[in-house]
């Protein structure tokens, strides 16, 4: 994509984006890149990270030089000071904030981007509006919001609004901002509340060919080898979870299902749950699913690199999701792709990726009984769980696809550069 015959150039603020698809915390934003790339938009990576500048695969990378680490602007910092009232922030936090803002001004003088894009309200879209302020930049801003920097769960402790300063910070960010995505419809009407002039509903797209139901016989090979790894090769039906182990992705209604389901079926059910773990709340799991004499039927597999994923969701029956609150989950959108049934708690956008009945089904919040019978449902009924599973593909494929939310990306580029 070209600009008066020079190549669009976009200046990306993702603090913590790696250049591994392996070891991808935020997946979705490394895919996204990518894509930008084969349109042949040159895309500059706005880093906190200590290093320097240099281009990966095409991908031009910014990280912060050790020289700067002690060379805040003044100005900076006053600007911080004032438009933040009172930082509440440990010290620690508020240093490398500043540090960011002075990091992307001086990208956007060495680049001269002619989009910002800044993944996150906060850190990355609070730096990145900063930093067009102090640098008297006119470079049109977009910010996306993802879920964690604009929902709360006050019973969790989930959601950095809930610090009152950084709530300051992200409504002024979706007031300021040139152009706000929001990755679900849910996340769309919170940010009009909080503010946001200019906003657009873009979901979050999922790789089709990555995560496809349709797969050969080496690869069926290693989905067998991975069930015998797990030791679920015998079972009958593998049910599996594959978000983090924190309180507020609700892990801890898994064994009240689990109990539920392995009670009242004479199939024998394994369940299997991966992701990065909180090690006092995955200690109070152990303890739960031992009381409940489950440690034979739920299997915690810990972090599975991204790479192995489209194998993984071959390797399960059903995916579930018991998360109290969401964005746009990828973790959704990878098992439609591939063909699986989803069985999820009624929360952010699994509202509008999930049709009840068709693809899946959705639970009202923390309904683990009604949780526990709809996966029932599904045991006895393997053709109707299949069914549902093609369906999702179907969805996916119709609305979801990563490249159709790569146009509408562009599409508001575009717009934002022609206005």
């Amino acid at each position: 994509m070209k600009r008066e015959g020079r190549l669009l150039k976009i200046l990306l603020a993702s603090t913590s984006i790696r250049l591994s698809r392996a070891e991808q915390a935020f997946s979705f934003i490394y895919e996204e890149i990518i894509r930008l790339l084969h349109r042949g938009i040159e895309v500059h990576i706005a880093r906190l990270r200590y290093g320097g500048s240099y281009c990966y695969h095409k991908i031009c990378v910014h990280d912060v030089k050790k020289r700067d680490l002690l060379m805040i602007d003044p100005y900076i910092l006053l600007l911080n000071v004032t438009l933040s009232v009172k930082d509440a922030s440990s010290l620690r936090n508020a240093y490398k904030e500043l540090l960011c803002v002075q990091h992307v001004s001086k990208l956007i003088n060495i680049v001269k981007p002619h989009i910002i894009h800044a993944h996150f309200a906060y850190p990355e879209g609070w730096c990145a509006l900063l930093a067009k302020l102090i640098s008297n930049s006119k470079v049109p801003l977009v910010v996306t919001v993802h879920g964690y920097d604009i929902n709360v769960l006050p019973e969790y402790g989930y959601g950095i609004r809930l610090n009152y300063f950084f709530d300051v910070k992200v409504r002024t960010v979706l007031r300021h901002a040139d152009y706000v995505i929001a990755v679900s419809k849910d996340l769309a009407s919170k940010v009009e509340e909080l503010g946001a002039k200019n906003y657009v509903y873009i979901p979050n797209g999922v790789d089709l060919k990555r995560f496809n139901p349709s797969i050969g016989i080496i690869e069926k090979e290693k989905v067998e080898n991975i069930r015998h790894k797990w030791g679920v090769e015998d079972a009958d039906v593998v049910i599996g979870f594959f978000r983090h182990l924190y309180p507020w992705y609700g892990v801890h209604y898994i064994p009240l299902i689990a109990r539920l389901v392995t009670k009242n079926t004479s199939a024998k059910v394994k369940f299997v749950l991966a992701g990065s773990a909180d090690p006092k709340y995955t200690e109070l799991l152990h303890k739960l699913i031992v009381k409940l004499d489950l440690k034979a039927d739920i299997i915690y597999l810990g972090k599975i690199p991204r790479t192995l994923m489209p194998l993984v969701y071959q390797a399960v029956d059903i995916v579930i999701n018991t998360s109290l609150t969401d964005g746009m989950p990828p973790s959704t959108l990878e098992a439609m792709a591939s063909g699986k049934p989803v069985v999820s708690f009624a929360s952010g956008g699994n509202k509008e990726l999930i049709v009840d009945g068709y693809n899946g089904f959705l639970i009202r919040l923390k309904n683990y009984r009604d949780f526990a019978s709809k996966l029932l449902y599904l045991i006895e009924n393997p053709s109707e769980a299949k069914k549902m599973g093609l369906n999702g593909r179907k969805l996916a494929e119709e609305r979801y696809s990563l490249e159709k939310r790569i146009d509408k990306i562009i599409k508001t580029y575009r717009a934002l550069i022609e206005n």
